[in-house]
């Protein structure tokens, strides 16, 4: 039976839809599945996707993933209504083996394992399936990043380990962990977290020199070689750094400097010219926020707002406004949180079996909240 629409049409009809409600069209009939769960559809889907947060809560007897929505309005968090209207969750889900969110790249979730050191998963949430990646023996120190390759668009998994030096898994058909002969010029990391920031097909870490200058030390995913650049100049140590893929822009976040700024990087041609800063307010407008803990940047704004995580709390600051305010997208949390992480993530229907072939990938099982699969 032929469809009443072009195929071209139906296309463009679906790319238009929620994420919610492209779900739920895979299962009118097996022609719109196929189309959905196309090579073609999902990087159409995946070029048009807005960028959504992820968030995963673990507890003693389960751990908690949670998907919402992110519009990028001039003020996304001015009434009740926004925030519960606009920023309400995509899925849910509970993944049994505990694991904390440490990186992020076309719709797909690096997670490790919080208790044991050598447990890595890659998952879709919307898709609903993840895959683990065995034959790898880490320890406590390691550092990891997870990001797309700019030429081939190949999605690769990084560890530097201190004793094995780099290993690389490319999401593949049987693929399995490699050792690659790349070495990072500085092995003296300062940057707080284990996972490297992905931005612009390359993954980022902050680095020391023997004679004390701060670099940030990329990892191109295309040619796995190392490459490093100075970091923005302060007149401060980066004692608590951290280093933040924000899609579009590298973010270095230093809580330690007294004037609280975000440094932005849009490009790196010209490094010294492009970057950019963005100060945050002092600390007597903050209300109970304490700027002098640290802060996870988590999106910036067209306004030049930025969504922020604080001790397992979400707040918005207002550039406009020179105000922050709690935002409250996941009620009250238990005291029995034990881990609590959160990340830009852009929902699409990249499917790790079958998109990339890995013949090895699982079901997260039965279906929570927005999405019906």
């Amino acid at each position: 039976m032929k469809p009443y629409l072009p195929l071209e049409i139906i296309t463009n009809i679906l790319l238009r839809l929620s994420t919610q409600s492209i779900a739920t069209c895979k299962c009118v009939c097996k022609p719109w599945l196929n189309l959905i769960e196309s090579d073609a559809f999902v990087k159409s889907h995946l070029s048009k996707s807005a960028p959504a947060l992820a968030v995963s809560i673990t507890k003693w007897d389960s751990n908690w993933f949670s998907v919402f929505k992110l519009e990028d309005e001039l003020e996304p968090f001015s009434n009740w209504f926004d925030i519960y209207a606009k920023h309400g969750p995509i899925t849910k889900f509970d993944f049994r083996l505990e694991s904390t969110i440490q990186c992020s790249a076309n719709g797909l979730l690096l997670l490790k394992n919080a208790c044991m050191d050598d447990h890595l998963y890659v998952c879709n949430p919307i898709t609903r399936e993840f895959v683990e990646l065995r034959g790898l023996v880490t320890r406590k120190g390691d550092r990891f990043g997870f990001g797309v390759s700019k030429i081939s668009g190949q999605h690769k998994v990084v560890c530097h380990s201190h004793e094995s030096g780099i290993h690389v898994y490319t999401l593949k058909a049987r693929s399995m962990w490699r050792v690659v002969e790349a070495a990072p010029p500085f092995s003296d990391y300062c940057d707080s977290s284990i996972c490297g920031a992905f931005f612009s097909g390359n993954l980022h870490w902050l680095v020391k020199s023997k004679t004390g200058d701060i670099h940030i030390c990329c990892f191109d995913l295309e040619t796995e070689r190392f490459n490093t650049f100075l970091a923005p100049p302060t007149n401060v140590t980066f004692t608590r750094g951290k280093l933040y893929g924000l899609g579009d822009c590298l973010c270095i976040h230093n809580d330690t400097l007294g004037n609280n700024l975000i440094w932005l990087l849009n490009e790196y041609e010209q490094l010294e010219n492009f970057w950019t800063t963005i100060q945050l307010i002092g600390e007597e407008h903050c209300n109970h926020y304490d700027y002098r803990k640290c802060s996870q940047p988590i999106k910036i704004y067209r306004n030049g707002g930025i969504l922020m995580l604080h001790d397992r709390c979400f707040f918005y600051y207002s550039k406009e406004k020179r105000n922050v305010i709690g935002i409250d997208l996941m009620g009250e949390i238990d005291g029995d949180c034990l881990y609590f992480s959160s990340i830009l993530f852009t929902p699409s229907f990249l499917s790790p079996k079958r998109n990339l072939g890995m013949e090895n990938a699982k079901s997260l099982g039965k279906k929570k909240l927005g999405i019906r699969m």
